[in-house]
């Protein structure tokens, strides 16, 4: 009964965290330069008599209250109005154009960063205080997780954009072709996932480092266990449930990365798209991928919450 509690609650403040951001996101929106008539109605933009029916039709000469009312009210049953960049597309169409690669992008990332982060933190909490396994190793992580993705992409340019041109390690730096060609992949997954990586490996060596301590260790040393069984049967598989913990997390930091990633190598996913119709005043697409986008942080915090609680009921207290 306490887990059901625990877990209702935690939905429905979700819910209101979600309402909250689509409050702030709508009012600021109506806030920023610009004219989403005027950019609909282009060339024909001087013409008042069809400045004012269109500004009728798209409901601006509303209060602001009932403007955005309106507009939850149609986004629960589906409806998150039209794009005026591209007149008679639904938003819906549009975010399903660019969701896709935004999931695919940072699922690519996510797998590299455990790939490279997990094995990286586990062997700096070993071989504690080492100079190339902990000290080098650790600085090299956490100078990737320091480097913000700008930084790294003008060096990638250059090596496999342009140093290596003509050889078998050329990589495009623009574009998108899809997970079936890795050429267009390997470059902005790569710096996508080097600062998560670098958080994974300082998170997981913390952990690793906090478990080897556990009495549980000292006993299973002391019975004779071999240290590749203690580390990686024993101290390993208890430390998955607190490294469990950042997964939650890791999709606002990719969130955040994406806006990045995406605009840089010019890639067509969602939050390319939120910042391209942030510059055209398309209000309407703005507002959905800008709750698309917090809807997946606060989902994944969400359930990270609740899995964990299931998983491990002292949470609960």
């Amino acid at each position: 009964m306490a887990l059901l509690t625990f877990i209702v609650k935690r939905l429905i403040a979700t819910v209101f965290i979600l309402l909250g951001v689509a409050a702030i996101t709508f009012f600021l929106v109506r806030l920023a330069p610009g004219d989403p008539v005027t950019q609909q109605l282009g060339q024909h933009a001087g013409d008042a008599t069809a400045y004012k029916r269109l500004y009728h039709q798209m409901g601006l000469d509303l209060p602001l209250w009932r403007q955005f009312v309106t507009y939850i009210w149609n986004g629960f049953q589906g409806n998150f109005g039209t794009s005026v960049t591209q007149p008679g597309t639904p938003v819906t169409s549009i975010i399903g154009q660019g969701l896709p690669v935004t999931l695919e992008l940072g699922a690519l990332a996510t797998i590299i960063a455990l790939v490279f982060g997990i094995p990286f933190g586990v062997l700096a909490a070993v071989r504690h205080n080492r100079i190339m396994s902990d000290n080098v190793n650790m600085g090299v992580m956490m100078t990737l997780y320091s480097l913000p993705p700008f930084v790294i992409i003008p060096g990638v340019w250059l090596v496999f954009g342009i140093l290596l041109k003509n050889t078998i390690f050329h990589l495009p730096v623009t574009g998108w072709q899809g997970l079936g060609d890795p050429h267009y992949w390997l470059a902005p997954a790569f710096v996508y996932a080097a600062g998560l990586a670098g958080f994974f490996a300082r998170s997981m060596r913390s952990f690793m480092l906090e478990e080897l301590t556990k009495d549980y260790i000292r006993t299973a040393r002391a019975k004779g266990m071999s240290e590749r069984t203690v580390i990686y049967i024993h101290a390993l598989k208890n430390t998955m449930l607190p490294f469990a913990s950042v997964l939650g997390p890791t999709v606002a930091f990719l969130v955040v990365g994406a806006f990045i990633i995406e605009q840089e190598f010019s890639i067509p996913g969602i939050a390319n798209i939120t910042v391209q119709s942030t510059l055209s005043n398309d209000y309407a697409v703005t507002l959905a991928t800008t709750l698309v986008l917090a809807a997946a942080v606060v989902v994944a915090n969400a359930l990270t919450d609740i899995i964990y609680t299931i998983v491990d009921p002292r949470v609960r207290l």
